[in-house]
Formats: structure tokens, sequence, C-alpha cells
């Protein structure tokens, strides 16, 4: 008579805990292989996506740039062409004076009302900004407060807040125009202006310009009576020397441009390598633009004193705001930037 016996619970336990013991070690084998193939690959595409994601960062903030300038363009452009202002006077002429001084010609103060040079640099610990901050701002003049959202802050100085481009000391006694809810601020002693680089020879050359400037030709950017701002040109009052003939055929115009200078935090500059006929399209990566402020040219004079903020390491770094990243090698470069701007016209309607 066959009996099936039941194998007792002893064996089972034990044949079972083979069986899985064998289960974990191929397991583990494998997690091990494929772990490693897993590295080997992260290696090969971990670049490739570290570019990625940098260029979709970058133009996104690109992007969001570009918008702001052509918000404050069109603000600036509409407050100019619909301000009490002389039909004789120039651009300059018009953003600077004060009405206080010059009351015959100088009839609304657009420092205080369009855009002030001096309140793109806010000391966040001055006791009329630190209170209330988005109050301080909403009194600023209207260009001023759509480009608040362009503002940066560095660590070498946390207690400010400023435009982008080179930090420049300012000996105006004039401070911020804005009056917030806990008065006026002091002056800062600082500036900021633009600098335009040109890297074709080699080295870096700096032609500065302002963040707020009138459109005129490019023989006469230095020439404001010659701008389009006023409704008459007077050969007398030109400063370059006068013309027989008018060199701006259409007056009566607020033709605006905004200048922000882009560079960018997790990209790095290189110089345009020279194509030849066997290689159109030469690669750049051993031609890196190295930060070395000690050789950069100024085409012209820059409105305040250059700083020396010690070497830093910085996206708006150096005397001149051109920046410097650590490389490989030890080196340190340039960030990518390039200088964007703004345009907006529109026909002046009121004139007094």
């Amino acid at each position: 008579m066959n009996r099936s016996r039941r194998p007792s619970a002893k064996a089972v336990n034990r044949r079972s805990g083979r069986r899985a013991f064998s289960a974990a070690a191929a397991w583990r084998g494998g997690s091990d292989t494929e772990r490693g193939a897993a590295l080997i690959e992260f290696a090969l595409v971990s670049l490739v996506l570290y570019l990625l994601l940098a260029g979709a960062v970058e133009f996104g903030r690109l992007m969001f740039g570009a918008n702001v300038l052509q918000d404050a363009a069109r603000v600036a452009a509409r407050e100019l062409a619909l301000a009490p202002i002389r039909a004789n006077v120039s651009f300059d002429y018009a953003l600077t004076c004060n009405p206080l001084d010059e009351p015959v010609n100088c009839l609304v103060d657009l420092r205080r009302r369009v855009f002030d040079p001096s309140c793109l640099v806010v000391d966040y610990t001055d006791p009329a900004v630190a209170p209330d901050p988005d109050g301080y701002f909403a009194a600023m003049p209207v260009v001023n407060q759509v480009l608040r959202s362009l503002m940066i802050t560095e660590p070498s100085r946390p207690n400010l807040v400023r435009y982008p481009g080179a930090l420049l000391s300012d000996d105006s006694p004039l401070g911020c125009s804005a009056v917030g809810p806990n008065g006026a601020a002091s002056p800062t002693g600082l500036t900021v202006a633009i600098p335009l680089v040109n890297t074709d020879n080699g080295g870096e050359t700096v032609t500065w310009v302002s963040v707020l400037q009138e459109i005129r030709p490019q023989d006469d950017e230095d020439c404001p009576t010659r701008g389009p701002f006023s409704l008459v040109y007077l050969s007398a009052q030109d400063d370059c020397g006068g013309l027989d003939a008018d060199p701006t055929p259409t007056r009566g115009v607020a033709a605006v441009r905004i200048n922000y200078p882009y560079q960018a935090a997790m990209l790095s500059g290189f110089r345009s390598s020279v194509p030849t006929v066997t290689d159109p399209l030469p690669a750049n990566i051993t031609a890196p633009i190295l930060a070395d402020d000690g050789f950069v040219q100024e085409n012209n004079v820059p409105p305040g004193g250059l700083l020396d903020d010690g070497g830093v390491v910085g996206t708006y770094a150096g005397p001149y705001g051109l920046g410097r990243q650590f490389a490989l090698a030890g080196r340190v470069v340039r960030p990518f930037r390039r200088l964007v701007s703004a345009q907006a016209i529109q026909r002046r309607e009121v004139f007094e």
C-alpha cells in the first residue's frame, strides 16, 4: 500500500531558503552588472544632458529679459511722447533737467517720472528701503519699476540689488528720486553702465553705453541736438558742430532704446574660429575668452569710476562687468554674453 508522505515543515523551509538564497544571489549579481552599465551610459550622455538643460534654462532667461526690455521700451516711449516738454529741447536734456533750476525750459521732472539712472542701484539696508522694499520700488520712475525684475544681487555686495552691467562709482550727489513710504534713500555713490564688447581684434574692447538712450544715426550718437526728439534743429546749439542741413528728416519722435547685457550663468564664451576651405565650420572649444581685465581696452570714457572687486567669481563680476567663470585646467573665462536691446518709437503728442 502506497502512502504519500507529506514533507515536514522543516524540510519545506530548508528548500525554500535554498531557493530564496539562490534567487537573491542571482539578483544581486545582475544588479551590480546593471548598475555598472548604467554608470557608463550616464557618463556618455551626461555632457549632452547638461548642455541641453543649461541651454534651456539660459534661453528662458534670455527670452524673459527680452520681454521685460520690450515692455520697458514701450513705457518709456509712451511717457516721453505724452509728457509736456518744450518742442526744441533734446532727448538728453529732457531726461536730466530739473524744473527747480530751469523753470522756463524744463517744465516737468522726467528723471523722477520716467527714468532715473540713480535708481539702478538700491541698498536694501537703507532705512528708507528696508522696512518696505515693495513700497519703495513702487515709488520709482515707471521705467525703473519695469526693470526691477532684471535686477541682480552679488555675493560680494549682499546688501545691494542692481541692474546688470558694470558697477561704477558715481560722484553725483543725487540719489534715487523715489520717495517711498519711509522717505527717500541716501545716495549709494554707485551707478551702472553697459559695456558693449568687441572681441574681433583678439582682445576685448569696450564701448560704454547707457541703459536708456535715444536712437540716433551711428555718426551722431554723441550729438544730442541732432536726435529726432527735438522738433527743430538749431545749428547754433549743435555741440558737434553746426550743419547746413538738418541731419534728421523726421522730427518730433520719441525713439528709445534700452540695453541689457545678458550673460549666462551656466555657459561660457568662446571666440569664433576662422573658417577654411577644408573646414567651413571649425570648432571653437579650444578658444575660450579668458577673463583678463588687465588687457581690456576702452573706446570711450565710462560714466563713473571703475571698481576693484578683488577678483571674485560671478556672472557680472569684474571692474568692467564682463564676468568670471571657473573652467577646466584652472582657467578663468568669460561667460557667454549678448547685448540685448529693445526699441520703441512713438510720435510726440504734447508740445509746450
